[in-house]
């Protein structure tokens, strides 16, 4: 849920604690990420350097609460912990966590998903509905052109969508009497074959 719904980075969301969700509030912090290199994990700031404040779904902040009621008292308990993390307060592995997602997507029937599948949508999603630099916020890029490359995907049908849209705001126009325009007497949006003066 919170890959999907917040569009964490997996090795931002293995390192999660406790203090970094704000149930009161709905808000997570984001300042960590864990990163597996052969020597073993190394835990520095997330990859644009930069800690970032997600507001989350209410129903995501619900599924929290409940979550943190099993967890121990204190602030650096590891939100995620696998088996053997849950009294060592460090981050469960990414193989680990792996091995369970995937066993997670079998049960569920599903085929052909991957963890990163889930930060993907979430980008698409808010790229979608409030634009790349939202998307971008959200996904901790510094740059919003990189998350055009890689998640502002066109959505099937949605330029249908947007011809029933204009469709339907030219009818309300015709309705209302015509927009102001600040073009005195003209009901029409030129067009660019106008005589210019």
């Amino acid at each position: 849920m919170v890959l999907a719904y917040g569009g964490l980075r997996i090795g931002e969301t293995l390192c999660l604690r406790r203090r970094h969700v704000d149930v009161p509030d709905g808000r997570m912090i984001v300042a960590e990420s864990v990163a597996q290199l052969p020597g073993g994990p190394i835990i520095d700031t997330p990859k644009s350097h930069q800690r970032r404040e997600l507001a989350l779904p209410a129903f995501v902040v619900d599924r929290l609460r409940q979550h943190l009621a099993e967890l121990p008292d204190d602030p650096d308990a590891i939100l995620f912990p696998g088996r053997q993390q849950r009294t060592a307060g460090r981050p469960q592995s990414y193989n680990g966590w792996k091995y369970r997602f995937d066993r997670a997507v079998e049960r569920a029937g599903l085929t052909d998903l991957i963890p990163h599948d889930l930060r993907a949508t979430h980008g698409g999603w808010v790229a979608d509905s409030h634009g790349v630099l939202v998307a971008a916020r959200r996904l901790g890029h510094s740059n919003a052109s990189v998350t055009t490359r890689h998640y502002a995907r066109a959505v099937d049908g949605r330029d249908a969508e947007v011809a029933a849209f204009l469709d339907r705001a030219r009818k309300a126009k015709d309705h209302s009497g015509g927009a102001r325009n600040g073009h005195a007497g003209e009901s029409e949006p030129p067009t660019g074959r106008e005589k210019r003066s």
